[in-house]
């Protein structure tokens, strides 16, 4: 005959004391995840509080480069200015006495021949809105039957 096998039973002690030891040891795991999202909070809103300053110094800083940037750019175009003077001043100098005058013409006489153009332009457009009306002829009653 077979020989039966026996399983031994574990003692109700010991089982009781390894579910205890289970417990804990999840209680230990949730509480490490309790510990570190605590932490990470408080790191967080310290962060987020020094962005906050950190964001309205970096505004103020740009808005005083934005301001100096513009009267860098105020003096350079003055500079700019008085330099192109300067140099047709020069060479206004270097010409003769009469091609200067004659350029002072040749400019007046472009002018009035812009204001001519925009004038005859505005004749064109005030022409081509005014309505055209054709009369009605009455057809001979010969033409309508050849």
């Amino acid at each position: 005959m077979a020989k039966a096998k026996t399983v031994k039973k574990e003692s109700p002690k010991l089982t009781a004391k390894s579910g205890a030891i289970l417990r804990k040891g999840a209680l230990a795991y949730v509480g490490l995840y309790g510990v570190a999202y605590e932490r990470a909070k408080t790191r967080i809103e310290t962060v987020r509080n020094a962005s906050d300053g950190m964001f309205e110094t970096l505004v103020k800083r740009g808005e005083t480069l934005e301001s100096q940037a513009l009267t860098l750019a105020k003096e350079a175009r003055v500079k700019a200015n008085e330099r192109v003077s300067t140099s047709t001043a020069k060479v206004r100098k270097v010409l003769p006495k009469a091609s200067n005058d004659r350029v002072e013409e040749l400019e007046a006489e472009i002018a009035k021949l812009n204001k001519k153009i925009t004038a005859m332009a505005r004749k064109a457009t005030n022409s081509k809105k005014t309505k055209v009306t054709t009369e009605k002829r009455a057809v001979p009653a010969s033409s309508k039957a050849a």
